[in-house]
C-alpha cells in the first residue's frame, strides 16, 4: 500500500491511499441493483487527468457536500473495477478545500509551451509568398480575442487533444506535417496548403467552452466547427480588397473538405491534391494522438498481461508489451 498525497491522477495505482485535492467534474446518485438505497458516483480530476469515484454509504449526505466545479479534499483508496481505476471514499473523507488555487490549475492542458507553438505558426505565416494569404492569416493572428481562444481551446471534447491548448497543439502538428508534404511534393501549392493547415480548425474556437470541463456551445453543437470555420474565413476574405476569386474558392474547399466524410462534418470530399493532403495530415495527427492518449490511459490501469482491455473507441485491443524482468 502506498501513499499518494502529492501524486497526480495519471500516477495513481491500485492500492494507493489518497489524501489530496481534486476538481469535481461530475456527481450522480445511483440506485443499488440488489438493495434499496443509493450510492454516490463522482468524477474527480486534476491537470493530469480524471478518475471515477464511489461512496457506498450515506451517499445522499456526501452528495450534499459538493457540486461539479468545486475543489475538494478527498481521502480514499484506489481500487480496480472492470479494468478501470476507481477511488473509493467515505463521507468522513470529504473535506472542503482551504487551498487558494483557481479551478484553472486543475484543468488538463497541453504539455508543450503554447506561446512557442504560436510563434512557430506565426513564422510559417510570415514565410508565405502570397500576400493575400499572409494578410488573411494575420487578420486572425493579430486579433487578441481570437488569439486568446486559439491558445486555450481544446481540439475535442472526448477524442484527441481534449485539453486546454489542444487546438493550438493539433494545428501546429498539422502545419508541420504539411510542410513535410510540400517538401516531398513540391508541385503542390505550398502557400495554399499551409494556409489551410493553419485555419482548418479555427471554428473550434467557437465550439468548445471550458469552465471546469469541456462542453459544447449551443452554436458549436448546432452548426459544427467546419461550418463555423468556413464562415469565419469567408468573412475575413471579404474584408481583403482584391482577394482572387479562384484562391478563395480553393481555400474554402480545404476548410469544408478536411474531414472527408459527411458523418464527420464535411459536406464535400477533397477534390484536388492540396485538399487531400490537408485531409490526411489532419487525420494522421488526430487519430495518432487519440491512440497515444488511450494507450496511456490503459497503461495507467496497471493491468497485468501483454494485452489491454478491449477499447470500444477505436475497436481494438492495445498491445502493452512484455514487462522487462528485474
Amino acid at each position: 500500500m502506498s501513499e499518494s498525497k502529492t501524486k497526480k491522477v495519471q500516477d495513481l495505482k491500485v492500492g494507493d491511499t489518497v489524501d489530496t485535492t481534486f476538481l469535481v467534474l461530475e456527481k450522480e446518485l445511483k440506485g443499488f441493483v440488489t438493495r434499496e438505497g443509493y450510492y454516490l458516483q463522482a468524477k474527480f480530476g486534476d491537470s493530469s487527468g480524471s478518475i471515477w469515484a464511489k461512496c457506498w454509504e450515506r451517499a445522499e449526505e456526501a452528495a450534499a457536500l459538493f457540486d461539479p466545479g468545486d475543489i475538494i479534499r478527498i481521502k480514499g483508496m484506489v481500487e480496480s473495477f472492470k479494468g478501470r481505476l476507481q477511488l473509493i471514499f467515505e463521507l468522513s473523507g470529504i473535506v472542503k478545500s482551504t487551498e487558494t488555487e483557481s479551478v484553472s490549475e486543475y484543468l488538463p492542458r497541453a504539455s508543450k509551451n503554447t506561446n512557442l507553438l504560436f510563434a512557430e505558426i506565426e513564422k510559417t505565416a510570415n514565410g508565405l509568398t502570397n500576400d493575400y494569404l499572409t494578410q488573411l492569416i494575420f487578420s486572425f493572428l493579430r486579433d487578441p480575442a481570437f488569439v486568446e481562444l486559439f491558445k486555450t481551446a481544446p481540439a475535442a471534447k472526448v477524442h484527441h487533444h481534449n485539453y486546454i491548448g489542444g487546438l493550438l497543439e493539433h494545428t501546429h502538428t498539422v502545419v508541420a506535417l504539411c510542410r513535410t508534404i510540400t517538401r516531398q511534393y513540391p508541385e503542390l501549392d505550398r502557400d495554399l496548403l499551409l494556409t489551410g493547415a493553419i485555419l482548418h480548425d479555427i471554428g473550434k474556437t467557437k465550439v468548445y467552452e471550458y469552465a471546469f470541463r469541456i462542453d459544447v456551445t449551443a452554436e458549436g453543437g448546432l452548426m459544427d466547427h467546419i461550418v463555423l470555420g468556413y464562415r469565419m474565413v469567408e468573412e475575413k476574405i471579404t474584408e481583403i480588397t482584391g482577394f482572387p476569386g479562384e484562391l478563395k474558392l480553393r481555400l474554402l474547399h480545404l476548410i469544408l473538405s478536411h474531414h472527408n466524410f459527411g458523418e464527420w462534418g464535411s459536406p464535400v470530399k477533397p477534390m484536388f491534391a492540396e485538399a487531400q493532403a490537408l485531409c490526411y495530415a489532419d487525420l494522421l495527427d488526430a487519430q495518432l494522438k487519440e491512440f497515444l492518449q488511450l494507450q496511456k490511459q490503459e497503461e495507467a490501469k496497471g493491468k497485468e498481461g501483454i494485452w489491454s482491455d478491449y477499447n470500444r473507441g477505436i475497436e481494438r485491443f492495445f498491445y502493452m508489451g512484455k514487462t522487462p524482468k528485474e
